[in-house]
């Protein structure tokens, strides 16, 4: 990164909007403002799912006996097939006796979901196909994540303030004027270049085809100026 001389005043808001630079104030009243923009690829090596059952009876303790012995044999089939305890967490669990809208169902249902996350990627597809046959009736919620995000917002935003120190240097150019210290910088977030690393699916006897794909991150910093 470039390293900016002399004395600084930073005005540092983040996700701020790129109006607010423009109040910052400088020694020579004269500033170029800029907007710098980078895209940092990532290529996942981590996966989240949910799998779950849900059981419908007219008394609620038979639902509730059905689901917890269909639940453990999913949970089980899972680990014996490598999952490890600390990879799978009970994220939802509940008991009702009326549907979504609010109305009476003619008995009680409960639902126990399970998320399962790992670096393993190549197993989603067998696990889901694992978790179908021992009884899961949902699944979904799969998303796929990089480990090393954090590292890429660093080399992100340190790319943007590049690409934006770059389209200041032309703009004091062709003003006939040297490009001064940095008076405000803004970081303006980060959001998914295209397409969603999230994605439902749907259960089927057969092990699904699971595409992981390329995350595309896309950053922007707004950056001050003052000119000389």
């Amino acid at each position: 990164m470039h390293r900016v001389a002399g004395v600084l005043f930073l005005c540092l808001f983040a996700h701020g909007a790129f109006g607010q630079l423009q109040n910052c104030s400088s020694e020579t009243g004269r500033t170029a403002t800029v907007n710098g923009t980078a895209t940092i690829a990532l290529v996942p090596n981590r996966v989240s799912f949910s799998v779950g059952v849900e059981t419908q009876s007219p008394a609620a303790g038979e639902a509730f006996r059905r689901n917890t012995q269909k639940v453990n044999a999913v949970i089980a089939a899972l680990k014996e097939r490598g999952v490890k305890p600390s990879e799978i967490q009970t994220t939802n669990f509940a008991i009702t006796s009326r549907d979504e809208e609010g109305k009476r169902l003619s008995g009680y249902r409960v639902t126990n979901l399970v998320t399962v996350t790992r670096e393993d990627l190549a197993s989603v597809g067998e696990l889901l196909q694992l978790a179908v046959e021992k009884g899961a009736n949902e699944a979904g919620a799969l998303q796929f994540s990089s480990a090393d995000q954090k590292a890429a917002e660093l080399r992100g935003l340190e790319r943007a303030f590049d690409d934006a120190r770059t389209k200041a240097e032309k703009l004091a150019t062709l003003s006939s004027k040297k490009l001064g210290d940095v008076v405000c910088v803004s970081e303006q977030g980060y959001f998914p270049a295209y397409g969603a690393v999230a994605q439902s699916i749907t259960v089927t006897a057969e092990a699904p085809s699971i595409e992981t794909g390329v995350q595309q991150l896309t950053f922007r910093v707004g950056v001050v100026y003052e000119l000389k």
